[in-house]
C-alpha cells in the first residue's frame, strides 16, 4: 500500500474505528464521543510520529524503512489529518450541548488546539499538488515546519499534563521526547556537516 492507496486504507480504518465505537457504545453522547477523542488521539499520535521523524529518520538511518517512510510521508501526514478531523468532530459532538462552557473550562489549552486544528487543515490542503504550485516554496516549508512543531508542542503538552494524573501517559509523553530527539540529533548532524564542508 502506497500513495493515495495507503491514505484510503488509513481513512477507512479511522471511519471503521469510529462506527465500531458508535455502535457498542452503551452509554449516551458523552460517552461515545469521549471514547472516540481517546482513540482517534492514539492514531493521530501514531501517525503524527511516522511524519515527524521522517526526513530526520532518513538523514540519521539510511535503509529500505526509512526510504519508505520518506516516500509515504505525505499520506501518512494526511492520514493523520484524517484522523485527527474525526478527533474534531468527537469534540464538537461532546461540547454541543455548551460550546461556551466548554470553551471557557481550559482557554489556553482550547487555544492551543484551535490553532493546531487550522494550522494542520492548512498543512493537509496545501499538500494537494494544484495548490501547492501556487505557493511559493519558502512559505509552503514555513507554513509546513510551523504546523509539525505545532502539532508537537500541543501532543506533548496534552500528554505531559495527563500524565500527572493517569501514568499510563508517560508512554506517549517519552514517545514524543524521542521524536524530538530524533530530529534534534538529525539537526546537530547536519549542521555538523556544513561547517565540516566550510573548513
Amino acid at each position: 500500500m502506497t500513495g493515495p492507496r495507503l491514505l484510503a486504507w488509513i481513512t477507512l480504518a479511522i471511519i471503521g474505528l469510529v462506527v465500531s465505537i458508535i455502535l457498542t457504545s452503551s452509554g449516551g453522547v458523552v460517552e461515545t464521543s469521549s471514547t472516540i477523542i481517546r482513540w482517534t488521539a492514539r492514531t493521530s499520535l501514531v501517525m503524527f510520529a511516522l511524519a515527524y521523524v521522517a526526513r530526520p529518520s532518513l538523514q540519521l538511518w539510511r535503509n529500505a524503512f526509512t526510504k519508505t517512510l520518506m516516500a509515504e510521508r505525505k499520506w501518512i501526514g494526511l492520514g493523520f489529518a484524517v484522523s485527527h478531523a474525526a478527533h474534531l468532530a468527537a469534540i464538537i459532538a461532546l461540547a454541543s450541548p455548551d460550546f461556551g462552557a466548554f470553551l471557557r473550562a481550559q482557554p489556553p489549552t482550547n487555544a492551543i488546539a484551535a490553532l493546531t486544528f487550522v494550522l494542520l487543515f492548512a498543512m493537509a490542503i496545501t499538500s494537494i499538488n494544484a495548490v501547492r504550485k501556487k505557493m511559493s516554496p519558502r512559505k509552503w516549508k514555513l507554513l509546513h515546519r510551523t504546523g509539525m512543531h505545532f502539532a508537537w508542542l500541543s501532543f506533548t503538552a496534552t500528554y505531559a499534563t495527563a500524565a500527572a494524573e493517569v501514568p499510563a501517559y508517560v508512554i506517549p509523553t517519552v514517545i514524543l521526547l524521542a521524536i524530538a530527539g530524533v530530529r534534534l540529533a538529525a539537526w546537530m548532524r547536519a549542521r555538523a556537516a556544513r561547517r565540516a564542508a566550510v573548513v
